[in-house]
């Protein structure tokens, strides 16, 4: 017997056949997720620049980390050591912490 994709069960899922069923409510999903989608790059892009400005033997752990999340919570958990590892003597810090604290405020809404 061969395996295949279709003779999982449950695959592929319900929400995979949105558009066929109801086009005007998959639209506004699509539009949803690839705002969703929007708002964790750019949360990742402001926490990649703070990381960037990182030094120290920890730094290349949390830019690694950072590198790797693939969803937003994963980024909400880092943002705290990230902010906390910033140096004070960086001019940009304030700056990095105003957009980072904007954007996990954004995915809160």
């Amino acid at each position: 017997m061969t395996l295949t994709l279709r003779s999982i069960p449950d695959f592929p899922p319900p929400w995979a056949y949105a558009s066929v069923r109801f086009p005007q409510a998959s639209l506004s999903d699509r539009r949803g997720r690839a705002q969703a989608r929007e708002h964790f790059l750019a949360l990742k892009l402001a926490c990649s620049r703070a990381a960037a400005e990182l030094q120290g033997p920890g730094a290349g752990e949390l830019q690694a980390r950072i590198r790797t999340a693939g969803e937003p919570i994963e980024l909400w958990v880092l943002s705290h050591p990230l902010l906390e590892a910033l140096p004070t003597e960086c001019p940009r810090a304030e700056r990095h912490r105003a957009d980072i604290d904007q954007l996990l405020c954004a995915f809160a809404s």
